[in-house]
Formats: C-alpha cells, structure tokens, sequence
C-alpha cells in the first residue's frame, strides 16, 4: 500500500515537471524557427527564447558543422510557442541571462513599419559579449596599471596608519582631531548664527529685514534706483554731446582754435594779474602803492565827516533833499516830452508839429536864398541913384 502511494506521487511529479515545467503541450502548436549563429557562447539545449522580452519558446537543438563558413557553424533551433513575424531592422542574439551564468536567446522583431522577412529566408545571429569575459580582459589589458593602481593604494593606506599627511595626522593625531573638533563647533555656532539672522530679516527686524519686508522702504529705495538710472541716462548724454563737440564745454574740448582762444585769454588775464602784482599801471599802483591807498582812505575820512563836495553830498541832507527835487523834476520833464506836453514834448513827439516846423524852415531857407541872389542888383542901383 505504501509503495504504491509512493509510485503515485513520483509519477505525479513527474508528469508536472513534464508538462509544466518543459513547456510540454499536447494541443498547442509549435513553430520552429532555425537560426546560425558563429558560437553558441554557452547556449544549452532549454535555455529561454526571449521576442520583445516576454518569454515565447525554448532552444530545442543546437548542431556544430565543422565545414560550415564561420559566421553559420552552429544551427540553433529555437521552438516557438507561436508564429514568429520578423521585419526589417530585426536582431536574434545570444547574450547573458545573469552575470553568474545562464544563457538565453534574445529576439528583436524590428520596427512595426518595417517590411515583413519572408519565412524561407536564413536567418544570422550574433553572440553577446561576457560581462565577466569582458571584465577578465579589461584587467588584463591593463594589468600593469592595476598593479600599479593597487600599489599606490597600498601606499596610501601604509602612510594613513603612520600618520602621514593631513589624513594620517587627522586620523592619528589627537591634538590635530581636536582641532578639526573645535573647527567643527565653530562652525555649528556659525551656522546657528546665521540662522538666527535669517530670521530676524524674515521678521524684518533690523535694515535688511526692513528692506525684505517694508514695501514702502521697497518702494523709496525702487524710486531711487529709477532717479540714479535718469541721472546715470542724462550723464551718458552729457557725455555724448560732449564727446559731439555741442555745446559752450562740447566745443571748448573739441574745437582747437576755441580752445587756444581761451588759453590765450587766460594768459592776457594772467599777465594782467602779473603787471598789477608788479604795480603797472594804474590799478596796479592803486594795489601797490601805498600812497595811493593812503590817499583813497583820506578822501573816504573826508567824506565820512561831510568835508568837500563829495562829503556835503553824503552828509548834507538839504543838498540830497535839493538833487532828489532835481532828480523829481527831470523825471516829470522826460515824462511830459515823451507825452507830448508842452512846446518841446510836440516838438519832439508831435509829426505834424514837427512837419510845419520842417516847411517854415524851407520856407525861410527860400527866402534867404533869394535875398541872396538878390543883394548884388539892389546894390547896383543904389550906386546909381545916388549919383543923380
């Protein structure tokens, strides 16, 4: 009885090892797919079939030719769980499942708007390279920088455990690490500084904060900078019409005889200045000459206590009273001929007056003119009637 529950249970799993795990199907139809490959790389008989990476079938054969050409001296026979549909552009290549082994079959079926590969045409794959073979050789390429990258690693790790170099000392030196430890708490204090007056700005606390947070202060400081870019515009034009040569300064900078005029102007000025610091001339020897000065203040003195005519003036009140009456009069006379008052205001301002006042002299011109073509015949014949 129990050896016949035994029996049982192998059979049983073998028939699920059989048709589960060995893609055995009575009913499913099978399509196989023959490809030539130059290695098989480690492809074993059961490996998986990957299109698009979904699993669709298993390497059912693998045959080495020997006479074959080198690019097709492996046949792969890959079964499919279903119709396989290359196009153009396709790829079938045998790379790694894992970096620690396995092998699979990887299928690309092309881009969806490439031609259809007809079924009877032979079909090539590739073999991907090893990543631990790929490795392996890298390493070997370059085995003596290894050696020498592995060396000076060694060097390195040999002078950090004597205490060489800033490492080694910090890994080493106790004194050396409480600094690093001091440094590091400086720099805590630091940073919590600065924290804190991060705060107090978006508090707006302090000018800063002020400046973050006021709009108004924002708004005075916004008008500033627009007055400094209307003063900084104006300069630049300034600078411009300068540079133009407008302007009095424009062409003072750019016009060389006006620039010689004006030195020429200010060496007249100074040998001016000169000849008076010398005591030429008269206004030299009025800044000079002591006696001049002398004299000027005497006549001022003078004037000051009412003596002369220039003192009465300034100290007599009456005299003043009489020019200011004179002054007054004048100033009614000017008036009253710019008027047209009086004989002399129509003489002055009247044209018709001025029209029969021109004729009266033509008139009396004419006369003496006639009277002195006149003068030689009535002097004739008063010599002679009186000789009878």
């Amino acid at each position: 009885m129990s050896l016949g529950a035994f029996f049982v249970i192998v059979l049983g799993l073998l028939g699920y090892f059989t048709l589960f795990m060995t893609d055995f199907s009575l009913f499913k139809e099978q399509h196989s797919v023959v490809v030539h490959f130059p290695d098989a790389n480690g492809l074993r008989e059961g490996d998986s079939v990957l299109v698009a990476g979904i699993r669709q079938g298993r390497v059912q054969e693998l045959v080495y030719d020997p006479t074959a050409p080198l690019d097709r001296r492996i046949t792969v026979t890959l079964k499919m769980d279903g119709a396989l549909v290359l196009r153009q552009g396709f790829t079938i290549a045998i790379e790694d499942s894992t970096l620690l082994g396995g092998k699979f079959v990887i299928v690309d079926p092309g881009p969806a708007d490439g031609a259809p590969v007809a079924s009877n045409v032979a079909l090539s794959g590739t073999v991907g390279r090893n990543a631990l073979a790929a490795i392996g050789e890298l390493v070997d390429e370059n085995r003596a920088s290894v050696a020498r990258l592995i060396n000076n690693i060694d060097v390195v790790f040999s002078d950090l455990h004597a205490g060489k170099g800033t490492f080694g000392r910090l890994l080493r030196d106790d004194a050396m690490g409480d600094s690093l430890k001091d440094g590091v708490a400086k720099f805590q204090r630091t940073a919590d500084n600065l924290a804190v007056l991060t705060d107090d700005v978006r508090a707006g606390k302090g000018a800063i904060g002020r400046l973050f947070t006021d709009e108004d202060l924002s708004k005075k400081l916004g008008e500033i900078g627009d007055r400094l870019a209307t003063i900084t515009n104006d300069f630049t034009s300034v600078s411009k019409n300068l540079a133009e040569g407008k302007g009095t300064l424009g062409r003072l900078i750019n016009d060389e005889k006006l620039s010689d005029d004006v030195a020429k102007a200010v060496e007249s000025i100074r040998g001016i200045a000169d000849k008076i610091n010398n005591g030429e001339g008269t206004l030299g020897r009025l800044v000079v000459d002591p006696a001049i000065a002398d004299d000027l203040k005497e006549l001022i003195a003078k004037a000051k206590r009412g003596e002369g005519t220039l003192g009465k003036l300034f100290t007599n009140e009456e005299l003043y009273d009489k020019l200011a009456k004179v002054a007054d009069d004048l100033s009614v006379a000017t008036d009253a001929v710019r008027n047209a008052k009086g004989s002399v205001g129509k003489l002055i301002m009247d044209d018709g007056l001025y029209v029969q006042v021109q004729k009266a002299l033509s008139i009396v011109t004419g006369a003496l003119e006639e009277y002195r073509e006149a003068a030689p015949i009535t002097a004739f014949v008063s010599v002679l009637l009186g000789a009878f």
